[in-house]
């Protein structure tokens, strides 16, 4: 049988379907019969909160009448804690008082007789000893005075039968206290407990006939989503699944004649047929890849011989950038010693024309920002550039660079614009951010004409913050805007640039467009000829 359910999809399917489907509609018997047990209860414990309450009010009616008089017969006998409890009337007739301690027991005598329900009075400092409370009570009476406003209530069995017990508190009115004033109660206290039992029998079989009712419902309604399920399962699974599997035994037959068959359903014949199938389309890929080597066995000789070449420029290149670097770093310290030395005959004044001085000075400076500039770049180009990011102000950092370059601007008469808007804060390299826009605002300088303005403009984007400046020079041609970004380009002179006998190295943009892009930012140039430019980088917040 098992290997017959192995075998078959439609089967396996039917048997987990089955299984699956019954877990459910059991666990939902058990949810919803007790649900109903719950319901059943919860409509017994309000009917005896309500008998409890009518009873109340009873003897609540008898109290604040005193007592009720009916005549006295062999039935009815005298209250023995009573004082007087009879009364004769003038024809001779004898009647005695009905306190509502004995009201309350003859009212439960009539429904107890009646197979309907019963309750008790009782009180832990009863007169009547019969009212003396059981535990039950005694824990009730408890839980009322140490608070507890609501009653309680349990399932008991008196007998074989299940009887369904609720207790309330009793309180003391004012009317009570004329029987029981000598017990020192006072208004509000708790006097004792009334306990109503009602015979849990005729529920106890309307759940069972419903829980009956309910069972052979669910056994119904689970055997016939089962038949539905695997009916449509059937339709549109089970019926592709076979012609699949009609199929995979044919190209079995035709093309794979002789291997064993797969035991297992038509699911796992079917991947065994892809797998002899990949397995062949490998063989024969194998056997095309042979073919092809050998047909291009030359080209094949060429392409290493290429390879070996690429790599020996590579290394060839990536030597070139190292020895720059090192070179450049080299030069760089006499430089720096050149320079200090000069310093100091500036500031003894050993020398009779102070003027040759400032020129070794002057070119000594333009040395070092160049062999720097080098050195910076060689550092991108070869990735060995290092930053430091921290959380800085790009605002206070663009502020610091135009003050360096305010002096220079003015000696132009060139006036420097700042348009920022509020203080911008993002992890960047604050030394290579400053790099960038005196860079920038250097250039913009140069090619400005006297008397000009720059517009420097700090402004936050959606995910990143934009730097621009913009000038009034003679502007970028279109051919060059790509160009000017590459390392030792230059734009030809322009009569219209101010201070170009200066000379540059050709590398500032690319060192800008390097120390942007490190950053995760993007750096370009909008401008027209005869309309200044405007250079633009965005750094992501």
């Amino acid at each position: 049988m098992l290997s017959i359910i192995k075998n078959r999809i439609a089967l396996k399917y039917l048997v987990t379907t089955a299984i699956t489907v019954t877990l459910i509609f059991t666990a939902l018997f058990i949810w919803i019969s007790r649900k109903q047990k719950q319901f059943v209860l919860d409509q017994i414990k309000t009917q005896a909160i309500i008998l409890h309450k009518q009873i109340v009010l009873t003897r609540q009616w008898v109290s604040d009448h005193n007592y009720i008089l009916i005549e006295k017969t062999g039935r009815v006998h005298s209250d023995p804690f009573l004082l007087n409890p009879d009364i004769k009337d003038i024809h001779g007739r004898v009647y005695t008082k009905i306190t509502p301690a004995i009201l309350t027991r003859q009212l439960s005598e009539y429904a107890e007789k009646g197979k309907l329900y019963s309750f008790n009075l009782t009180n832990v400092h009863a007169l009547n000893p019969t009212n003396k409370p059981d535990l039950f009570e005694a824990q009730a009476i408890r839980l009322f005075k140490s608070g507890k406003k609501g009653g309680i209530d349990r399932i008991e069995f008196h007998g074989n039968q299940p009887v369904f017990r609720y207790a309330a508190p009793l309180l003391i009115r004012k009317s009570c206290l004329s029987c029981h004033s000598k017990q020192d109660y006072n208004i509000g206290d708790v006097g004792g407990c009334i306990s109503v039992f009602i015979p849990m029998g005729e529920a106890e079989k309307a759940i069972r006939r419903n829980n009956l009712f309910l069972f052979f419902a669910m056994i119904g309604l689970t055997g016939s989503v089962i038949l539905v399920l695997f009916f449509f399962a059937r339709a549109m699974l089970f019926k592709p699944i076979a012609e699949i599997k009609d199929f995979t035994r044919k190209i079995r037959m035709e093309e794979f004649e002789g291997v064993k068959d797969t035991d297992g359903d038509e699911l796992k014949e079917f991947a065994s047929l892809c797998y002899l199938i990949d397995n062949k389309l490998k063989n024969q890929h194998m056997e095309l890849e042979q073919k092809i080597a050998e047909a291009t066995k030359d080209l094949s000789l060429t392409n290493r011989k290429l390879e070996q070449a690429v790599a020996e420029l590579t290394h060839l290149n990536r030597a070139r950038t190292e020895f720059f670097t090192d070179i450049s770093h080299e030069i760089r310290t006499p430089l720096t010693s050149i320079k200090g030395a000069i310093d100091i005959l500036l500031r003894k004044a050993s020398c009779n024309d102070p003027s040759y001085l400032e020129i070794i000075k002057k070119n000594t400076d333009y040395l070092i920002n160049t062999f720097v500039d080098i050195l910076d770049y060689s550092k991108i180009e070869a990735g060995r550039l290092e930053l430091e990011i921290k959380e800085e102000s790009l605002t206070a950092t663009v502020t610091d660079a135009i003050r360096t370059q305010q002096a220079v601007a003015q000696k132009r008469g060139i006036r420097l614009q700042v348009n920022a808007q509020g203080e911008i804060v993002l992890p960047m390299d604050s030394r290579r951010i400053y790099q960038v826009m005196t860079n920038l605002i250097s250039n913009a300088i140069k090619f400005s004409p006297d008397n000009g303005t720059i517009i420097i403009t700090v402004s936050p984007q959606d995910h990143s913050a934009e730097v621009s400046v913009e000038d009034q020079g003679p502007g970028i041609p279109k051919a060059d805007r790509e160009a000017i970004f590459r390392k030792f380009y230059q734009l030809p002179q322009q009569k219209h640039a101010a201070d170009i006998s200066k000379g540059s190295s050709g590398i500032g943009l690319a060192i800008c467009k390097g120390l942007v892009e490190a950053h995760g930012g993007k750096i370009w140039v909008e401008s027209e000829t005869g309309s200044g430019s405007k250079f633009v980088f965005t750094l992501p917040l």
